[in-house]
C-alpha cells in the first residue's frame, strides 16, 4: 500500500518537474517575463478562449514599456516578444537570415493543402514557392484584373439597391456583405468563375469560405492547437484546411484546367500562371496538387483578410461622417474624371483613400501578430538596453513574436491611438515614424505577397459603396467594438451592423 502511495507521489513529482523544467530559462538569462501558469505558461487566457492571442500579447507589450523585448513561455517553450523598433527592423529585414521562417509547423502529410502554402514553408522551399507566385501579383497582372474587380463593385451596389434591410431599421451585417464581395472578386480573378455570392447566399464559393473560416469554439481550439502544440495537432489530425475544403479545390482546379485545355481558353489569371509553371517544370515537380494548394491559399488570403478590412473601413466611415464626406468628394472627382467609371491609376494612387485604408489597417490589422522563429543563433542586447546588462543569445528554434496590434496602438508612434485619423498617413507623418511600426502587410522579404491585389479589391469595394450610399451605424452594433477571442484573425465580436442610404 505504502509503495503504491510512494509511486503515485513520485509520478506527480516527476510530472511537476517536467512541467516546470523550462520555467527558469529566462530568469537565468536576466530577461523579465510575466507570471507563469504551470500548465499553460503565459497563454492561459488564450487556451481557455477568454482572450485572443493578440490581446494577450498586447498585455505583455504594455506591461514592460521600458524593455526592448520580453521573455515569455509559449506553454512550456521559451519565447520572446519584441518591443523595440530597431530590433524589429533587425528581425524582419537586416538580420532576416537569422529569423528566416514563420513559426508554423505544419505536417504536409496531415495538412497537405496548407502545408504547401508559402506562409508556412521553411528554408529554400519558401523562396521557390514565393517566386512561383510572384507573377500572379505584379502591378501589371493586378491592373489586368481591375475590370473584373470593378464588375464586382457594380454587383455590391446593385445588391444594396435591391435589399430593403440595407436602408431599413434592420441594417446589414457588414462582414457578410464584404465577404460576398471578396468571394466574387477572388472567384473571377483566380478561377475565371462567377462566385454568385450576391445572387445565392449559399453559393458554392461562399459555403467553402464559411467551412474554412467561420469563427467558432471548435475552430478556435483547432487553430490554437496547431499554433501552440503542433505535435498534438498532428496526433489529433487537426488542420487549417479541412478535407472537404481541400478536396473542393482539387476538384475545381482539375476540372477548370481540363476545360480550358479542351476549349483552348486563355484568361491570363492565377490558374493560367500556375499552368505555365506546370508546363515549364513538369508534372513531377509542379503538379495539380501544388496548383490546388496555391489556389486554396489565394482564396483564403484574398477572401478573408480583405473582407475583414472592408467591414472595419465601412464601420469607421459610418462613425466618422466628416471623413466619409471628404472621401466621397474624392471618389466623385475620380468618377467625374473618368466618365462615371473607376480608374485603376486614380483609385490606387488616390492619397486620401489610401490614408483611410492604412488608418483602418492600423487600428484593425486583420493579422494582428507576426509569428517568427529563430533560424540561426542571434545575439540580442540586454532587454534593458545596449550596455545595461549582458547580451542574450537567442537559440535556433526560439519563437519570436512581433505584436503588430500592440505596436499600432503604441502612443510613441501613434499619439491618441484610439482616434481614427487618416492624416497619420500623410507623407510627412509617415516619414516621422520609425520603420517597422506599421505592420499590417508585414515587412521585409516575407512581406505579404498579395498586398497589391488585396489593396485593390478593398479600395474598389469602399469606393463603390461610398460613391452610391451614405453609410451609418446601426443600433445593433456594440460600441466600442470588442475583439472576438474565438478567431485567430482580428474580427469584431458581435458583428458590425450598418445602414446604407441611397444618395439623393
Amino acid at each position: 500500500m505504502w509503495m503504491l502511495i510512494l509511486l503515485f507521489l513520485s509520478l506527480i513529482l516527476a510530472f511537476y518537474f517536467f512541467l516546470t523544467s523550462n520555467y527558469g530559462y529566462w530568469k537565468k538569462r536576466g530577461v523579465p517575463h510575466p507570471p507563469i501558469s504551470i500548465f499553460f505558461g503565459n497563454l492561459k487566457e488564450s487556451v481557455f478562449i477568454k482572450k485572443s492571442l493578440a490581446q494577450v500579447y498586447t498585455q505583455m507589450y504594455n506591461a514592460y514599456p521600458h524593455l526592448l523585448y520580453v521573455g515569455f513561455y509559449k506553454i512550456r517553450q521559451p519565447a520572446i516578444l519584441v518591443r523595440d523598433a530597431e530590433l524589429l527592423k533587425s528581425v524582419l529585414i537586416s538580420e532576416f537570415h537569422s529569423f528566416h521562417d514563420n513559426d508554423f509547423h505544419i505536417d504536409e502529410k496531415t495538412d497537405p493543402m496548407f502545408g504547401k502554402n508559402p506562409f508556412v514553408l521553411k528554408g529554400d522551399r519558401w523562396k521557390v514557392a514565393r517566386n512561383q507566385l510572384i507573377p500572379c501579383f505584379t502591378t501589371k497582372k493586378v491592373k489586368s484584373m481591375f475590370p473584373l474587380i470593378e464588375e464586382v463593385g457594380k454587383k455590391i451596389v446593385a445588391y444594396l439597391n435591391r435589399t430593403p434591410e440595407a436602408w431599413g431599421t434592420e441594417g446589414l451585417e457588414t462582414k457578410e456583405l464584404a465577404a460576398k464581395f471578396t468571394t466574387d472578386a477572388v472567384a473571377t480573378c483566380a478561377f475565371g468563375l462567377d462566385g454568385r455570392a450576391f445572387e445565392d447566399p449559399n453559393s458554392e464559393f461562399r459555403e467553402i469560405g464559411r467551412k474554412l473560416l467561420t469563427p467558432s469554439l471548435m475552430l478556435a481550439l483547432t487553430h490554437l492547437c496547431i499554433m501552440l502544440v503542433p505535435s498534438l495537432a498532428n496526433v489529433l489530425n487537426a488542420k487549417f484546411f479541412p478535407d472537404e475544403v481541400a478536396n473542393y479545390f482539387r476538384t475545381l482546379v482539375n476540372k477548370t484546367l481540363k476545360y480550358r485545355k479542351e476549349n483552348n481558353i486563355v484568361r491570363g489569371d492565377f490558374l493560367d500562371v500556375m499552368k505555365a509553371f506546370k508546363s515549364k517544370l513538369g508534372d513531377d515537380v509542379f503538379s495539380n496538387e501544388e496548383i490546388a494548394a496555391g489556389a486554396a491559399g489565394f482564396y483564403g488570403d484574398g477572401y478573408e483578410t480583405s473582407s475583414i478590412t472592408i467591414s472595419y473601413a465601412l464601420y469607421e466611415l459610418a462613425v466618422h461622417l466628416d471623413i466619409q464626406a471628404k472621401l466621397r468628394s474624392e471618389i466623385d472627382n475620380i468618377l467625374a474624371k473618368n466618365g462615371g467609371k473607376l480608374s485603376y491609376e486614380d483609385l490606387v494612387e488616390n492619397t486620401y483613400l489610401d490614408n483611410v485604408l492604412q488608418e483602418t489597417l492600423r487600428k484593425h490589422p486583420p493579422a494582428p501578430i507576426m509569428f517568427k522563429i529563430c533560424t540561426k543563433p542571434f545575439k540580442l542586447p540586454s532587454p534593458f538596453g545596449e550596455g545595461k546588462g549582458p547580451d542574450v543569445t537567442i537559440e535556433p528554434g526560439t519563437p519570436v513574436i512581433i505584436p503588430s496590434y500592440a505596436i499600432h496602438y503604441d502612443d510613441q508612434y501613434y499619439p491618441d491611438p484610439e482616434k481614427f485619423d487618416p492624416d497619420r498617413f500623410s507623407e510627412e507623418n509617415k516619414e516621422s515614424r520609425p520603420k517597422c511600426t506599421f505592420l499590417s502587410f508585414g515587412e521585409g522579404p516575407r512581406m505579404c505577397l498579395g498586398m497589391r491585389f488585396g489593396v485593390t479589391q478593398v479600395k474598389v469595394a469602399i469606393a463603390s459603396v461610398i460613391a452610391n450610399f451614405e453609410v451609418r451605424l446601426n443600433k445593433k452594433t456594440i460600441v466600442p467594438l470588442e475583439i472576438d477571442p474565438q478567431y485567430f484573425l482580428l474580427k469584431a465580436k458581435g458583428d458590425i451592423w450598418l445602414n446604407y442610404y441611397k444618395r439623393k
